[in-house]
């Protein structure tokens, strides 16, 4: 499974605390930012080149994430302004320098290019997690309580020959049984 591209938008304190939605503060006291939602994909973005993680920040990315009550593809229709301003600063700082070339380790540009086009406001839309169940955990094979034909066979003749060496020291020594 791909890393989750989506991301939420949030105000950022100009004393450098988290403000929550852009909807709550005033604009001269906040800067507005955008933060994944998925751990790893931030995690990705910080390991690819310099140069990529520049265009990100640049445009208004912070490389932390946070968890959301928001479904996978969608986001909070009072965000849609500031994703916009955010997204159009990302696109332009992406034609002004170039991304051919690029490290992007995990992080895929295409993906999240794609996820941006096809997310969508969620009106009303909880998160709802999957359900997970556990995988019931497969038992060892059995083995069997006896020993294998082939096991027995090998065993005698290991015996036998074991026996038949030690005869013949015996024997070359001097001593018979």
């Amino acid at each position: 499974m791909g890393l989750a591209y989506d991301f939420d938008i949030v105000t950022i304190a100009k004393d450098g605390g988290d403000c929550g939605s852009s909807a709550t503060t005033e604009p001269k006291t906040a800067t507005v930012c955008a933060r994944f939602r998925d751990v790893k994909t931030a995690d990705a973005l910080r390991g690819a080149s310099p140069n990529l993680r520049q265009v990100f920040v640049d445009a208004g990315f912070i490389l932390d994430s946070h968890g959301s009550g928001e479904s996978r593809g969608f986001y909070p229709p009072e965000d849609a302004a500031a994703r916009e301003k955010v997204l159009r600063q990302l696109f332009a700082n992406i034609r002004a320098t170039g991304l051919r070339g690029q490290y992007c380790g995990e992080f895929d540009l295409r993906g999240f290019l794609r996820h941006v086009r096809t997310a969508q406001p969620g009106i009303g839309i909880k998160r709802r997690d999957p359900v997970r169940r556990p995988q019931p955990a497969t038992p060892a094979p059995a083995k069997p309580d006896r020993r294998t034909v082939p096991g027995r066979i090998g065993f005698a003749l290991g015996l036998a020959v074991i026996v038949f060496v030690l005869l013949k020291y015996l024997a070359a020594a001097g001593a018979t049984p």
